[in-house]
């Protein structure tokens, strides 16, 4: 692979050659995979809680685990609101690489704290109950979350500003998510039905954390040099501004001081609102379609390999294309007609009476799909090196927040379309989607609104300068070292 970069300023902390891209990804694949290993046991681990307490009444146990589930949720979510912020704006000061091995290390940790509940007991004694190590990991999550909005912002260093290179390195993070969460729920699922306890889920999910760390640690350097960050200020442990912009209340001021952040991060919101019928859709299909647990994951499975494929894979000579058609225009088109096509797919959804319709309708998902990374691509090229991790952070805190949005809103439309009455009732058993394709509706509109405000070919030079210090990518080499 071919690198550029300028010697403007004999800066020797500029990375001539950036760490690779194939061993970031793989760092971050296998962070995912052990995450989403514990996925479909996770009730389980629930079940073991309640199972030391002595709790025997099934119904109250059904009850006991949806209330417990709720909490745990809501804890790891608050906290990403808190922690999202200050870990996206600690790696401007201080490089990708420290909090990203911060972040990796508290992973690891999670998973430990789990395995297995007698264990875990004895470590931490004897008045501590499983259901606290629940607790606990659920706060380690919610504190080391920076992984996904940080290798986001290490892409965006490594892209040099260059506006094809931007979306297209996104999109590989779209195929790492895809084939984690492709593998990584059914693993966790077959491991578990084949030895019929959470141990052995939880020693791989454990191992694949351990190699995401090694990795990360032998092959992966920091892709934020020290003239590129933001600059500590003196005596920055009683500066006021400095801890100020750790908080989220910094996030907010900065995105409303630029209205560009502000239209697209509201077609970002209602985008992610609208994407939250995912986890409904589990419920949805065991209940229209008659549809297994099993099947329902595979299902699930198959969105993210073609989620994973049309971003990875196919948005580069996409991309190419529509960019020698259209060279003005082809970013907006990639914006707003993906959200048309979500739209259209939410929709059908809602029509189709057989389940097997469902499957070639995924081409729709993949189409779909690829809105954001040339969406994050246009805003990441309007800010500076060393605002990278901030804006990334602020756009996974905003996704937090439109998936806790969607969380209310579409397990309330289901229940009320399963019971008869109510505003699901009249919308009829497709009423789920047809609420979800409004939504994403509201993002076209908000794009259509800031596509035509803020231009994407008007919001940053097609290729970065070469003599501003900045590694520069050649289009022709991207996808060579990648997966």
């Amino acid at each position: 692979m071919s690198h550029h970069a300028s010697t403007k300023g004999n800066k020797p902390d500029t990375p001539q050659t950036p760490p690779s891209l194939r061993w970031l990804l793989a760092s971050l694949f296998f962070y995912l995979f052990s995450l989403s290993m514990l996925i479909p046991i996770f009730p389980n681990l629930i079940a073991e809680s309640i199972s030391q307490e002595g709790i025997d009444d099934e119904d109250k146990q059904e009850i006991i685990t949806t209330e417990r589930y709720g909490v745990l949720q809501v804890i790891k979510s608050s906290l990403d609101l808190l922690t999202l912020p200050i870990l996206g704006a600690l790696s401007d000061y201080l490089g990708r690489r420290r909090v990203m091995l911060f972040c990796l290390f508290l992973a690891l940790l999670q998973i430990i704290i789990l395995f297995p509940p007698d264990m875990a007991l004895n470590f931490w004694g004897g008045e501590t109950t499983y259901y606290d190590c629940l607790i606990a990991s659920r706060v380690l999550s919610g504190i080391s979350d920076g992984v996904i909005p940080i290798t986001f912002a290490s892409l965006t260093d490594m892209s040099g500003g260059n506006a094809l290179a931007m979306p297209i390195f996104y999109g590989k993070v779209g195929l790492v998510l895809g084939l984690a969460f492709t593998t990584g729920p059914i693993s966790g699922a077959l491991l578990y039905a084949k030895t019929g306890g959470i141990s052995t889920p939880i020693i791989v999910a454990m191992l694949s954390s351990v190699t995401s760390l090694v990795v990360y640690v032998v092959r992966v350097e920091d892709t934020l040099p020290p003239s590129r960050r933001t600059g500590l200020p003196q005596r920055w442990w009683v500066d006021a501004g400095f801890w100020f912009s750790l908080t989220p209340l910094n996030q907010i001021k900065f995105l409303l001081a630029s209205p560009l952040l502000v239209a697209y991060v509201i077609v970002y919101y209602f985008h992610e609102f609208a994407d939250a019928v995912y986890m409904s859709w589990i419920l949805y299909f065991e209940w229209r379609f008659g549809w297994s647990v099993m099947l329902v994951g595979v299902y699930i499975s198959f969105v993210g390999i073609v989620v994973g494929v049309f971003q990875g894979i196919l948005l580069r000579p996409i991309t190419v294309k529509l960019r020698a058609l259209y060279e003005r225009t082809y970013e907006k088109k990639l914006i707003i007609f993906p959200l048309l096509v979500s739209m259209l797919h939410f929709a059908i959804v809602g029509i189709v009476s057989k389940g097997e319709f469902l499957f070639p309708l995924l081409i729709l998902s993949g189409f779909g799909s690829f809105c954001l990374p040339v969406l994050r691509g246009v805003v990441l090229r309007t800010q500076k090196a060393e605002n990278f991790g901030a804006v990334n952070s602020l756009f996974s805190t905003v996704g937090v927040l439109s998936k806790i949005s969607g969380n209310l809103v579409f397990p309330r439309v289901l229940k009320s379309s399963q019971g008869g009455s109510g505003f699901g009732a009249m919308l009829g058993d497709g009423g789920l989607n047809y609420v979800a394709a409004a939504v994403m509706f509201l993002s076209f509109l908000a794009a259509l609104r800031a596509t035509k405000k803020f231009d994407p070919a008007d919001t940053g030079n097609m290729e970065k300068e070469k003599d501003d210090g900045v590694r520069v990518v050649d289009l022709n080499d991207i996808g060579n070292e990648v997966l």
